[in-house]
């Protein structure tokens, strides 16, 4: 057998090895990959539209298959998949705001909380936080547009469901809006934290193994996080 046929081959089998064993990630995949570009295009970090989770999940099997081994099993590869998706949408959303206008961020904030009527300090670095806001996450907000701060109800609704939650509080325009700015503000990890939980459908251990922070961690973000929307 000619041996460009034959790494044909070994690379097909490979592949469908490869294929099998992620197979049953792929549902959750799409699922947190939309709900992730969903969010990102909320907040203007993205145009609307721009990007599919398809392509998106391309992109990513495409990369973590150039990388595949025989001895990784379905749980790595698993935690693999849901981490490529993270750090991919990230980059695509690093790259669209390379360019972006440089705003007066400071102003826009003040405004924008001076609306919802909540109270707020300044931390010493610049930083604006809730006064009520959570003792062990620092919820920064400089990287996002405030004039969208209300989440898309169904994903309100995700939210409410999954942290056990009364969602019978979200009825108000100003309530949704300090729900969406809770969590639009939370700082990158815990972010990711919460939204591996809610639309990854990953429990604790899968969160910590995939992020590589700790059990206590995971949970105390979400624990924390779940307080400071109960407090709504």
């Amino acid at each position: 057998m000619k041996i460009k046929e034959s790494m044909r081959l070994n690379q097909e089998t490979e592949f469908e090895e490869f294929y099998k064993k992620s197979f049953a990630a792929i549902p959750s995949l799409k699922k947190f990959a939309a709900s992730k570009l969903k969010l990102a295009e909320n907040e203007g970090l993205i145009d609307k539209g721009f990007y599919e989770p398809n392509g998106i999940l391309d992109e990513v099997f495409l990369e973590v298959f150039k990388r595949y081994s025989h001895n990784i099993d379905e749980k790595h590869l698993r935690q693999t998949l849901f981490l490529r998706t993270i750090q991919k949408i990230n980059h695509k959303i690093e790259k669209e705001n390379q360019f972006a206008e440089d705003l007066n961020i400071d102003t826009i904030l003040k405004e924008e909380l001076n609306l919802l009527k909540e109270d707020y300090s300044v931390e010493a670095d610049g930083d604006y936080i809730f006064n009520e806001d959570l003792d062990d996450i620092s919820y920064k907000q400089n990287s996002f547009n405030p004039a969208h701060f209300i989440l898309d109800q169904p994903m309100e609704l995700e939210i409410t469901g999954k942290l056990d939650l009364n969602d019978s509080a979200l009825f108000s325009d100003r309530t949704r809006a300090v729900f969406g700015a809770t969590f639009y503000t939370l700082p990158p990890i815990s972010k990711n934290i919460i939204e591996l939980y809610v639309f990854g459908n990953q429990d604790i251990l899968e969160i910590s193994e995939t992020l590589k922070v700790s059990e206590d961690n995971v949970r105390k973000v979400i624990d924390r996080v779940k307080e400071r929307l109960e407090m709504l």
